[in-house]
């Protein structure tokens, strides 16, 4: 059994902590869980630091209750600076004449006498000049401020602003951030020794820093043990075992942003929704959704794709700016953000090309105008002809091209979809209509302005990567748009929770049956579509996915996604150049690497049917129910909108409702020669029958 003290920490439902957790473990598993003794299914545990904001002065401030430090760690302040605090008025009559005395003799003020308020007027009120009139100032401050508060409050004021040195470049200011940067530890896990560590190097932070001057760490701290055992406030015994103790300390400066884009992104969002303009050195704390795990794996696959590229498909490209990637991943089931990666170098460049980029989306925009169609009675099995066409609309003519310049002839949407084939996608955009393909868009999480004219289709206008990650959360959420966020909390400097602006519920903006039918499209695009290049790389779950290019190859994406997790990675230049890569050279490695990563043990969870979804067995090349003379036979989905009415109307027969049926009518077929020739001869025509 391991049992873990919890310290105090801020949750969603508020602080918590400040108990104890047994663990016990089976088999290398865990078995039990109990807090307090209490029988738990699940604890949280201390979320780790994602980032701090400073100002110009680079202040860390990690604000403490008097109630929640150890006596230890009061007792050791007092003895290390003002013994006398509890008895006093302010200031020490003794304590001054001595110092009087001392700078009378000097000439000068050298000494101050001052007492533990006397310090905290003068780190907070009044200048760091020695005179004889700031000190008269200190002293008639002291005297008010004692009078007009609690020692307790004065005390915790002190323990909160006393500056401890630095770490890195970051000063430390109050007994918070000491314990974090000179111990990794909350205040309340301090112990004996190093409580008093901490309260003997007030005087002199630089010259008692531990890490710097071991030696004179060491005498310093002993000499305020001895002063608690002096005055009776320690047990001897306790002192002595504190005394031989190692200094304990760790070497290992105060991390300013783990993950920086992100960082930046939730003071944008906690100005939006909690109304806090201003977070630098102000003691607030921000409860994020951010996996760090999910954080480094997102950092290290981003970083280890646009070298890759660089090396390869990019090599040789001098004189422009380095290849931009960026990266985020979303929990589809609330809209919770996971990984945020607004760039391969936030040292080199802080624009957020995740919330702030204008892109154009591509290919990755085609499954909007399929979930419009499918919405509207189309399905997956639907017919319509790949072949060239013109569009002509005042005067102006637009005639779009698949990539590879090829023409299919009449193939399923679901072919179109997982082949990303341009021409028929903007047929089927301009028979549905472009209005409505808009109105879905922005419903689903785009929210720049769209143009209803015919290469919006193929993804001819500008979002943003969290715009278009938002519109594949919403195909993951069976069609529920999900608020995509990065706070779950927001509590001041006290721990109290700010109400703020509540996130609203997921909205229904596509049918279940209908995101299913997408996703289900989808899937076959890393089976055999544009992305089947993942399974080589062992990535075998049933996901879904997009890739998307533009025009000249200036974009690059692949968005990827399962219940559980949708996330997009988006590569380019910033000055929107043009590239060698596509969303599957350049996007998709990435996505995959990342993903894999990331992946759960037991892989990721397949999507689950609607009960609206229907599956029926229909001829591909006609898209009608098949009967049992059809030449080729393929089960495929439907809503009970899409489902055809007929049989196919080009080979006679009696309907397939079953899979022997066609396993059986395959063999018949197989025997049968004489009757493919003659099926052959008549010429295949398609038939309309609800299809195009």
């Amino acid at each position: 059994m391991v049992s873990v003290a919890r310290r105090r920490f801020p949750s969603r439902s508020g602080m918590i902590g400040g108990d104890r957790l047994e663990i016990t473990l089976a088999s290398g598993a865990i078995s039990r869980l109990a807090l307090d003794g209490v029988l738990m299914s699940e604890v949280l545990l201390d979320p780790p630091l994602i980032a701090s904001y400073y100002g110009p002065e680079l202040q860390e401030r990690r604000p403490s209750s008097v109630d929640e430090l150890p006596e230890e760690l009061i007792y050791s302040v007092l003895a290390a600076e003002d013994a006398g605090f509890l008895e006093h008025a302010g200031i020490s009559i003794s304590g001054t004449l001595r110092a009087a005395w001392a700078n009378l003799r000097a000439r000068g003020v050298r000494q101050g006498g001052s007492t533990l308020t006397q310090q905290l007027i003068k780190n907070r009120y009044l200048s760091p000049e020695r005179t004889w009139s700031r000190k008269i100032q200190e002293a008639i401050l002291a005297l008010v401020i004692d009078w007009r508060y609690e020692k307790r409050d004065i005390l915790e004021a002190y323990l909160n602003e006393i500056y401890w040195g630095r770490s890195g470049s970051v000063n430390l200011m109050g007994v918070g951030a000491a314990a974090w940067a000179y111990f990794g530890k909350h205040p309340a896990e301090l112990d004996l020794a190093e409580c008093a560590l901490l309260a003997g190097m007030i005087r002199s932070p630089g010259s008692y820093r531990p890490q710097a001057h071991p030696a004179r760490a060491r005498a310093r701290r002993n000499a305020v043990l001895e002063r608690l055992g002096e005055l009776g406030w320690v047990e001897s015994a306790r002192v002595a075992a504190a005394e031989k103790a190692p200094l304990g300390t760790i070497d290992r400066p105060l991390i300013a942003r783990r993950a920086p884009f992100f960082a930046d992104a939730m003071a944008e969002e906690a100005a939006h929704r909690f109304g806090v303009s201003a977070l630098r050195e102000t003691g607030i704390t921000l409860l994020s959704t951010l996996d760090p795990s999910a954080q480094k794996a997102a950092e290290e696959a981003l970083g280890w794709g646009v070298k890759a590229l660089e090396k390869g498909w990019e090599k040789g490209r001098k004189g422009r700016p380095p290849l931009e990637a960026a990266l985020i991943s979303i929990d589809p089931r609330d809209g919770a953000i996971e990984a945020y990666v607004g760039g391969r170098d936030y040292g080199r460049s802080q624009f957020d090309r995740l919330a702030h980029a204008h892109r154009q989306a591509g290919s990755a925009f085609k499954p909007v105008v399929y979930a419009a169609a499918y919405r509207d009675g189309w399905a997956p099995a639907s017919t319509i002809e790949d072949a060239p066409f013109t569009f002509v609309d005042h005067g102006r003519r637009w005639s779009p091209r698949n990539s590879d310049g090829q023409h299919r002839g009449w193939i399923s949407t679901r072919t179109a979809l997982t082949q990303s084939l341009n021409v028929p996608t903007a047929k089927m955009a301009l028979r549905i209509g472009l209005g409505s393909i808009v109105d879905l868009a922005h419903r689903m999480g785009i929210e720049a302005d769209l143009e209803a004219y015919p290469a919006l289709a193929l993804g001819a206008m500008e979002v943003t990567p969290r715009e278009l990650a938002t519109v594949y959360a919403t195909l993951a959420a069976g069609g529920q748009r999900p608020r995509v966020h990065g706070l779950e909390a927001v509590f001041d400097r006290g721990g109290a929770a700010l109400s703020g602006q509540r996130l609203p519920a997921p909205e229904r903006v596509l049918p279940a049956e209908v995101a299913y039918l997408v996703t289900d499209v989808l899937r076959g695009v890393l089976d055999t579509g544009t992305a089947r290049s993942v399974r080589g790389q062992g990535l075998v779950d049933r996901l879904a996915g997009k890739t998307g290019t533009t025009n000249s190859r200036r974009d690059s994406w692949f968005a990827g996604y399962s219940p559980e997790r949708v996330s997009l990675v988006w590569v380019g230049y910033d000055d929107n150049a043009t590239t060698h890569l596509s969303g599957a050279r350049a996007a998709l490695p990435i996505w995959a690497r990342f993903t894999q990563s990331v992946r759960p043990p037991n892989g990721f969870t397949d999507f689950e049917q609607p009960a609206g979804v229907i599956r029926a067995f229909v001829d591909p090349t006609t898209g009608a129910l098949a009967t049992d003379r059809c030449h080729q036979v393929v089960s495929e989905l439907f809503t009970e909108q899409s489902l055809p009415h007929g049989l196919c109307p080009f080979h006679p027969g009696r309907a397939l409702l079953q899979p022997e049926d066609t396993r059986i009518e395959r063999e018949r077929q197989r025997r049968n020669p004489f009757r493919r020739w003659l099926d052959k001869i008549r010429g295949r025509h398609h038939a309309s029958n609800g299809v195009i």
